[in-house]
């Protein structure tokens, strides 16, 4: 299955259960990145979950992103908003024009694109003084919750890896593609979920075993086990997290 189209089937969760960012990750945009006039490229832009951070703020936003599902409810979603442009593209070939954007964002997308391809692609749409700007939602492997949970990803996801977003595969790339400009921080930010939510969240990873499926119904079972093992006797559960970035000027 080609990258756009891994989400296909899980729209509907990613759009209930995905979480944004912590709250310092758009700080130290509005601090240190952003200017007024800042044109923005939010590439893999999915739902907009993060894109909707600058649109809530004024900014125009050129929102790329490949699967149809995904595009097509970020449209419904601003659909009417004046700074929302949606760009059916790849981030690899993002259909931009040349020197026009001044800050391009990949929230817990990066790891999906072709690094070298894309960085060619942020390369020719930056302009000189242009940023990349990554941030992805890590999970706290020292919490045993998700430890657990890892298990069952195991278990029953095929591909799965962990719950760090891909980071693990992309930090080395990061500290290739920015060199010495490379800079980097963490944010604490917890996750607290209902248990509903929680199960949206977990089916709307690309790992997710297929709708419909026994594994799919064993696979919530056991995540549902495990949050009334944590919190029995409540309806809300809380994961520990940490919101990574990396940023800087491509070399």
């Amino acid at each position: 299955m080609a990258n756009e189209n891994v989400f296909s089937n899980c729209v509907i969760n990613y759009s209930k259960g995905r979480p944004g960012y912590a709250p310092g990750v758009i700080d130290l945009l509005c601090t240190k990145i952003l200017k007024k006039n800042t044109k923005i490229a939010d590439v893999g832009s999915g739902t907009g979950i993060f894109a909707r951070e600058f649109l809530n703020r004024g900014f125009d936003v050129f929102c790329v992103e490949p699967n149809e599902k995904m595009r097509l409810e970020a449209e419904r979603e601003f659909a009417g908003n004046v700074h929302f442009f949606s760009i059916a593209a790849p981030a690899e070939d993002t259909t931009l024009s040349s020197n026009s954007i001044d800050l391009i964002t990949a929230a817990s997308a990066f790891h999906w694109f072709d690094t070298d391809k894309f960085c060619l692609e942020c390369k020719r749409i930056l302009k000189p003084d242009g940023i990349l700007f990554t941030v992805a939602n890590a999970r706290d492997y020292t919490d045993e919750f998700t430890c657990r949970q890892h298990e069952i990803c195991k278990k029953f996801c095929q591909n799965f890896t962990s719950l760090c977003h891909g980071l693990d595969k992309s930090i080395p790339q990061f500290e290739r593609i920015f060199g010495t400009d490379v800079h980097q921080q963490k944010f604490d930010f917890p996750l607290e979920y209902t248990k509903e939510k929680f199960i949206n969240r977990s089916l709307s990873s690309s790992y997710a075993p297929p709708p419909n499926t026994k594994a799919q119904k064993k696979y919530v079972r056991e995540l549902w086990n495990l949050m009334n093992t944590f919190a029995p006797n409540s309806d809300t559960i809380i994961v520990p997290n940490i919101s990574v970035v990396y940023w800087g000027k491509l070399v």
